[in-house]
């Protein structure tokens, strides 16, 4: 389907729910370079934009998300803005919501599940680089460690725990286990302020709190699911079972996981054997005939013009990945990634393949 036929399903969506419909998706696709679709500030311009073709304020407001996350701040804004619109926001979750997509679904006064949705934690997970590799740890990855020196380990002296936190902080950085125990405070604090932005009363405290911190520090890895289920034991504002729109949410993500393909991961070398380039690194390798008795300056010539022989360039092969998408009925814009990619083969058939990003920006779609 096309941007065309899935703005029906919103229509459809719209007429069964009796209010307007914004979609947000950030693309999950696997890329070997490690710039997958995530939840940036520069996405806060396009919701704004949405909001711009709505009425000052209505009266209740649908949100679709799908996410791996992103900045924790982007939630907060999005929220802060959505609220100035609408008095009851509902974020529908037909595939994955994690990190702050979840929290950005707790501002809502309700989250519609589909059966195959899920939330996950919030602890926020620091990159640092370790050598050559960069490695992601959360306030609750030391917490743990820390623990199990304790109470697996048995460790009991205070020498010997200090020793074990120097260890850990040696191998990331005092810096970020600073900036981690901060991240965690604040995803915590987020998490509360979120959901007393609906959670109004007084007794309602205790429930946030409680919320907040099963997302924050009740799980054990930061992309473990929380499916419908787990989401109602921690007592998350869920939507009553709705399956005429449950449907309408998983036909839409279908149809834009396809148009973002998802399930097709960005491996250069297969998008360049693809085209019409590919065949030149597949070309027979020139064999190699040395005249008996040659002498060595005219060998050293052959070897030379075997090796120049061997050597397969090709033209650059333009790509273009969609890694996120901000959509209604009344406007579409999306984020796309355009480059090209590199590629020569050496006389050993070695191929040595790169591919160059030349464009990263937020585009409006024709409806």
């Amino acid at each position: 389907m096309a941007i065309a036929d899935r703005i029906k399903l919103y229509g459809e969506l719209e007429e069964h729910r009796k209010r307007p419909l914004i979609v947000y998706v950030t693309s999950g696709r696997a890329d070997p370079s490690g710039q997958v679709g995530r939840m940036d500030a520069d996405a806060i311009p396009e919701l704004c934009d949405q909001l711009e073709t709505l009425d000052e304020k209505v009266g209740e407001l649908d949100l679709l998300v799908v996410s791996d996350g992103g900045d924790p701040m982007v939630a907060w804004r999005a929220v802060t803005l959505l609220r100035e619109r609408t008095d009851h926001l509902t974020v529908m979750v037909p595939q994955s919501a994690y990190s702050a997509a979840t929290l950005l679904a707790l501002g809502a006064s309700k989250i519609l599940m589909h059966p195959n949705g899920n939330l996950g934690p919030v602890d926020p997970q620091i990159m640092v680089r370790h050598g050559e590799e960069e490695r992601s740890f959360g306030f609750e990855d030391m917490m743990g460690f820390l623990q199990f020196v304790q109470e697996e380990v048995k460790l009991t002296d205070q020498e010997h725990i200090r020793a074990m936190f120097e260890m850990f902080c040696n191998e990331v950085g005092a810096t970020a286990v600073g900036v981690a125990a901060r991240s965690s405070l604040l995803s915590l604090s987020m998490g509360e302020k979120l959901l007393r932005l609906h959670m109004t009363k007084e007794a309602d405290i205790p429930k946030a709190q409680s919320i907040a911190k099963a997302l924050s520090k009740g799980f054990f890895y930061h992309g473990y699911p929380v499916g419908r289920k787990e989401a109602a034991d921690i007592n998350l504002p869920l939507a009553d079972p709705d399956p005429r729109a449950e449907n309408l949410i998983w036909r839409i993500w279908l149809d834009v996981e396809s148009e973002l393909e998802v399930r097709k991961p960005f491996v250069p070398l297969h998008l360049l054997m693809a085209s019409s380039e590919g065949p030149k690194l597949m070309k027979a390798v020139p064999q190699l005939n040395l005249p008996a008795n040659a002498p060595p300056d005219v060998v050293q010539q052959i070897l030379e013009n075997f090796v120049m022989a061997g050597i397969q360039e090709i033209e650059p092969v333009g790509f273009e990945i969609i890694t996120a998408i901000m959509e209604s009925r009344r406007h579409s814009s999306r984020e796309v990634r355009r480059g090209k990619i590199l590629a020569y083969r050496s006389p050993n058939l070695d191929i040595q393949v790169n591919a160059i990003t030349t464009g990263h920006a937020w585009e409006s779609a024709k409806i």
